[in-house]
Formats: structure tokens, C-alpha cells, sequence
């Protein structure tokens, strides 16, 4: 499938890296990324593509891994050096469902999208490395997350330094993706400003507004995040892309099991 299939390049010419309009691109994803710890890119994603996609994953739905997941902010074993409520070791709740590669990837034409070389170069560039990797990872690589109504996702921060993500479908209501942009700062992990935000503390939390086929880059291993509970009658649905400056890269066992329900090595192939 061409790339024309499923990304506006008239709009975003990820496909001619030479022109000057490519070069637009990656200095206003730069400048926001600097700005804000994050860049939306609305209609990223063809209509039409969204419109083939979206069947294929509600057809392997059942494949997700629907359980109330509890984790602390960080993402990381709890540290048994603070005590149970401390902002190190708190527990969030989150109950959005994660499908992983072994069954996205039967979707082709988002697997096909994630394998793009003009895509894995444009988030390169516009992220400031020279090179991405993707994930060598039987779960991570490219995931769907399922929101459906009264799910949600507890606040945190991602052990990967960068996020990619697409959104698929919007919710009718709630599921807002707020966050606190570059509130972790080297090894500073905020455990005030986090026990402020997390207590219902508003300042310097921001939302941010996605339509399907937007594409997002987030730098949320430094900035606090989550999404809302969901109202309504519609499932959210997102697609998260997964790419390292490492090669090699693999999901943790711990993140593989609170997210995916299960931890396996390598590529597998779907089952059924």
C-alpha cells in the first residue's frame, strides 16, 4: 500500500525529506516539542484509511488485555525504601484495554504505516536523533489501546523517553489527555509536585484536544500524564508506535505483564 494511502503528504511531505516544506515540518515539530513537551499533527492520517482501519480492530478487540491495572506513577517496581502512599509507590488505576503487536499487526495497513522507513525518519528528525530503531518486542512495537466507557488511565510518566501515538477514534465524551509537561527533571523525580497533581492539583495541567488521524510525539518520560474516564457510548481508540535511538529495545517483563497481561519474548505470531 502507498504511503499516499495513508498519510495526507500533501500536507505533511514526509515522503520528500529534500524539499523545503519537509524541513518546515521538522522545525515547527521541533519548536513545539521544545515549547510544550509535545506536537500535534491533525489529520495526519487519512479519513479514508481511519474508516479501513477502525473495523479491523474492533474485529480482534477481543485479543486485548482487559483487566483494572494497578501501577505507581513511575511505572517501576515499588521501592521498598518508601512507605506504601508515598508519591514513589501510590497506585493508580488504570482500565483502558492494550492489544499488542502479535494481533495489531494483523491490521495492515497501521503495521504498515509503523514498519515506513519516511515515517520512522520524519519522527527521527523531528525528535532530534539522527536514527530510530523500532522495538524488537512480541507486545510493544505497535499497540492499540481500547478506552471503553468508564475506562480510563492513571496518571504516570512513560519509561520511554518519547511516545508516538494516532488517534483512531475519539470518545463522545470525558477521556481529556491531560498533562504536565516537563515536570521530571534528571533525576529529580517531583515527588511534591506529583503528590499535588495526583491529590486533584491543577496548576500547570494542560489538555490536549485529538481528533482521528492526528498523530501526536510526546516526550512523556519527563512529563506527567493521563486520560480522563471515558463517557459515552464510544470506545477510544489510539495506536501507539514504538521506536528506540537504541536497537534492541524490549518492553520490561513488569510493564509487559500490568499492560499486556502476559510476558513473552520475541516476535510471535498472531494467535487465534
Amino acid at each position: 500500500m502507498a504511503l499516499s494511502d495513508l498519510v495526507d503528504i500533501d500536507r505533511y511531505p514526509i515522503d520528500r525529506p529534500a524539499t523545503e516544506n519537509y524541513s518546515s515540518l521538522v522545525t515547527q515539530a521541533r519548536q513545539e516539542l521544545a515549547r510544550d513537551g509535545v506536537c500535534v499533527l491533525d489529520g495526519f492520517v487519512r479519513p479514508d484509511a481511519i474508516a479501513r482501519i477502525l473495523p479491523r480492530f474492533d474485529a480482534i478487540e477481543q485479543f486485548a488485555f482487559h483487566a483494572v491495572k494497578q501501577h505507581n506513577v513511575y511505572l517501576r517496581s515499588d521501592d521498598p525504601e518508601f512507605d506504601d502512599d508515598h508519591p514513589r509507590n501510590a497506585k493508580q488505576t488504570t482500565t483502558s484495554a492494550t492489544l499488542g503487536y502479535d494481533h495489531a499487526r494483523t491490521v495492515l495497513e497501521l503495521d504498515g504505516l509503523y514498519r515506513s522507513d519516511e515515517i520512522r525518519s520524519f519522527v527521527a528528525a523531528a525528535l532530534g536523533h539522527d536514527v530510530l530503531y523500532r522495538y524488537e518486542d512480541a507486545l510493544a512495537p505497535m499497540s492499540a489501546l481500547f478506552y471503553p466507557p468508564g475506562s480510563q488511565l492513571g496518571w504516570h510518566v512513560d519509561n520511554s523517553i518519547f511516545t508516538v501515538t494516532i488517534m483512531l477514534r475519539e470518545a463522545v465524551g470525558g477521556a481529556a489527555f491531560e498533562y504536565v509537561p516537563f515536570l521530571l527533571d534528571g533525576d529529580d523525580m517531583a515527588f511534591d509536585r506529583v503528590a499535588e497533581i495526583v491529590a486533584g492539583g491543577r496548576v500547570g495541567v494542560r489538555s490536549l484536544v485529538q481528533s482521528a488521524g492526528t498523530l501526536v510525539l510526546f516526550r512523556g518520560s519527563r512529563t506527567l500524564h493521563r486520560v480522563t474516564t471515558v463517557t459515552g457510548s464510544v470506545t477510544r481508540l489510539l495506536a501507539t508506535l514504538s521506536y528506540s535511538p537504541e536497537p534492541g529495545t524490549r518492553l520490561s517483563a513488569i510493564n509487559q505483564r500490568t499492560f499486556y497481561g502476559r510476558a513473552i519474548d520475541g516476535i510471535r505470531e498472531p494467535t487465534s
